[in-house]
């Protein structure tokens, strides 16, 4: 049996077409009593309305998880080069080429970026600017940093992040140096079509800041911080034509959807989400569609797993990158396309050299050969069984 992969790609349309202005029809001729024609028809001109759809594309990647051999291996290649410290170029380079193709990039940042402090490992991360300053070579417009490590550094290290990103004029979203800055709306103009970004945490291991810091950052860990985030939601799409949340939700390691996600993201649907991507399991869940209380459809991705990491089982290794684009047409919004291309975090025995793969590039041998097999198994036919279990990729076999 010959085995032929083939990418599943699901498109979403939602009818969002303005009604077309009823065509005039032509004046039928007149004449006088006695049936003489009229020496000139009057006529009205038809015409028809073609509403304008705008459509804006999009790419989105899951956690970037930066353990100590990512940034060790980084230090060691950028030796001898100049202006800087780590290089991430060899870690990356297998799939950079689809990350710069759309409009806007998003990426969730899971670590600190900050200069306060050394490089960390887990259970405190710190990323140096340098990994930041990859992520823009690469593409990435949207730095997503609601997640359970952003007090890891403390509120200095917070305090020193957010100034990373604004020296760097980027767009960072989920933490904020107080309410005001809260309330400064990340919107994101592309081809016509205004993107508004919000993202929100579940969880912060258990770390909190001062009680007089005004700091700040999106949560989703009690119900009236939940309450909170839709009313900024609603906010949001009453500015923009799509609104796209990032939430950092779920059980590590799970790739269960639980009744709880799905009624939350309904909840989120209703306020005005045009998309939802999660994170924060480590592991890929489902793509699920949900239709708005308002008939507009909103698409939840529940967790598109680690962009890159260097953990110890297999399925935290198996991620992806999710295109899709939004079409709006008189101010309704319609998902156009949506399309995972899934990919694999290789290293080889005792965490060297590791790199990111396209699943297409990834062959049986390497993943015979991958580090990973000395804590748990990896193999083609599981990656395929896994990612064909959440419906993100259809194996077919044929004589």
């Amino acid at each position: 049996m010959k085995r032929i992969l083939s990418l599943l790609c699901a498109a979403m349309m939602t009818a969002c077409s303005a009604e077309a202005v009823p065509s005039a029809q032509t004046a039928p001729s007149s004449g006088d009593p006695d049936g003489d024609v009229t020496s000139a028809e009057q006529t009205v001109q038809e015409t028809e309305y073609v509403p304008e759809v705008k459509t804006v594309t999009y790419t989105a990647v899951g956690d970037n998880l930066i353990h100590s051999t990512i940034y060790n291996q980084a230090h060691e290649r950028a030796e001898g080069k100049e202006y800087v410290d780590y290089d991430f170029e060899y870690a990356y380079e297998g799939v950079a080429d689809l990350l710069d193709k759309a409009d806007i990039s998003v990426i969730n940042q899971e670590t600190v970026i900050s200069d306060i402090n050394p490089p960390s490992d887990y259970p405190l991360f710190n990323s140096p600017p340098d990994l930041g300053n990859h992520m823009v070579r690469l593409g990435f417009d949207v730095f997503g940093i609601a997640n359970n490590h952003i007090l890891d550094q403390k509120s200095e290290g917070l305090e020193a992040s957010l100034d990373y990103y604004d020296r760097k004029g980027l767009v960072r979203v989920g933490a904020y140096h107080d309410e005001e800055d809260r309330n400064t709306l990340r919107i994101v103009e592309k081809n016509g079509v205004k993107t508004a970004f919000l993202a929100y945490t579940e969880y912060t291991n258990g770390l909190s800041l001062p009680a007089d810091s005004p700091l700040c950052y999106g949560s989703i860990a009690e119900e009236e911080d939940i309450e909170k985030a839709l009313e900024e939601v609603k906010s949001a799409s009453k500015k923009a034509d799509v609104v796209i949340v990032m939430l950092h939700w779920g059980v590590e390691d799970s790739d269960v959807v639980t009744e709880y996600q799905r009624t939350l993201a309904q909840r989120f649907a209703d306020a005005g989400t045009t998309m939802i991507l999660g994170s924060h399991p480590h592991v890929l869940r489902d793509i699920e569609p949900f239709t708005a209380a308002d008939g507009h459809q909103m698409v939840c991705v529940y967790s598109l797993g680690n962009f890159i990491s260097a953990q110890d089982r297999a399925r935290n290794l198996i991620s992806g990158v999710y295109n899709f684009s939004i079409n709006v047409t008189d101010g309704k919004t319609e998902i156009g396309y949506t399309e995972f291309i899934p990919i694999v975090t290789h290293y080889d025995w005792g965490f060297k050299d590791l790199r990111l793969y396209k699943l297409s590039d990834y062959t049986r041998e390497l993943a015979e050969e991958h580090g990973v097999n000395k804590y748990d198994d990896m193999s083609l036919d599981m990656i395929y069984d896994y990612l064909e279990k959440h419906n993100l990729y259809r194996r077919i076999d044929e004589e």
